[in-house]
């Protein structure tokens, strides 16, 4: 009997996942197109990993090893823009090799993906994001398509550009009363959801007189936009006090005090995230399940294929800076006052 071994090739790593339709992933013995690409209007250069499903005799597990049973040769993809029923641009997808994929299952470190650096998404008084965006080829004796609107630019308010962080009005060596900062996101076109993490800097510096550049992040929960149309922005808490008594849980967990000769506190990073619609709903259907009973089922927007296209983008705001009391608060409050925090 022949020992028949199946694999699906999920792509690469990605922040943002999307979905659409419903489908049976694979037909016995069928190979699949499988795409992943998210447009960003934060980068210049656009990437798209296009690969296979494959069916072979053999172990599975040294047939993942193998880049040509998993990549296309000689493709051509296109990238259309599509104002209505009117295509206004192509674009091009170009073959590069990447040479540090990260080891896993499937082949590395090199891979082959497509890229374009030519889409121009906010052009004057004709911004790109009123446009569809389609990627299509041929595979599989298949028309391979999907199409996607991208995320708008983020919008800028105060709360984001203003640089002083103040956890603590008034340091109290006996207890200080704690105080929020209040964070504002204004709605991007035809974006959905929303990430927001807190990145605080610090240098570990080391009996041995060795350092090392160290930082933390805070996440908070998304905001999922429920109206596309809905202009009203949406407003949280970063909590000072739950800011410090993070600092001390992960530092307790870290256990690494009696190497540590002081940490030297760094400034402070605002990363907002934010997705399409289709990424948003990849997401929330991917998320674990809750419930014995509850069967999850792969989904994808990609037509003749399996994979997701959409959209998503980054604004990162660095080098913020903590007031004088949260510093003070640092260095002698009752969750940090212990972990030889100092500011230069």
């Amino acid at each position: 009997m022949r020992n028949w071994s199946y694999f699906l090739l999920v792509g690469f790593s990605v922040l943002f996942y999307a979905c659409e339709t419903k489908v049976d992933l694979i037909a016995e013995g069928e190979e699949n197109p499988i795409v992943y690409g998210f447009l960003s209007p934060s980068t210049d250069t656009q990437f798209v990993k296009i690969t296979k499903s494959f069916i072979t005799e053999g172990n599975a597990f040294e047939n993942a090893l193998d880049p040509s049973l998993s990549e296309y040769e000689n493709l051509d993809a296109w990238i259309v823009a599509w104002d209505g029923n009117d295509s206004v641009a192509s674009y091009l997808l170009h073959e590069k090799t990447v040479t540090n994929k990260d080891s896993g299952v499937f082949y590395y470190p090199v891979q082959t993906v497509y890229y374009t650096d030519e889409i121009v998404f906010f052009d004057g008084n004709d911004p790109q994001y009123d446009y569809d965006f389609e990627i299509m080829f041929n595979a599989s004796n298949r028309d391979v398509s999907s199409k996607t609107k991208v995320v708008g630019e983020f919008i800028t308010n105060n709360t984001q550009a203003f640089d002083l962080i103040n956890f603590v009005s008034i340091f109290d060596i006996n207890g200080s009363d704690y105080s929020s900062k209040l964070m504002t996101i204004d709605p991007s076109v035809n974006a959905k959801r929303y990430e927001f993490t807190f990145r605080f800097h610090y240098v570990e510096e080391y009996n041995d007189g060795s350092e090392a550049n160290k930082y933390m992040d805070f996440n908070y929960t998304p905001w999922i936009r429920e109206d596309l149309n809905s202009l009203v922005p949406y407003k949280f808490n970063i909590k000072g006090e739950n800011f410090f008594q993070g600092v001390e849980s992960r530092l307790i967990a870290e256990d690494n005090e009696a190497n540590v000769s002081r940490r030297v506190i760094g400034k402070v990073d605002y990363i907002f995230d934010y997705a399409g619609v289709d990424l948003n709903t990849f997401i929330e259907l991917s998320q674990p399940a809750t419930s014995f009973n509850s069967e999850q089922n792969p989904y994808t927007n990609i037509d003749n294929g399996i994979g997701v296209w959409s959209s998503r983008a980054q604004a990162v705001f660095i080098d913020k800076f903590f007031g004088n009391p949260t510093i003070h608060e640092f260095e002698n409050g009752q969750y940090t006052g212990a972990y030889k925090f100092f500011a230069i």
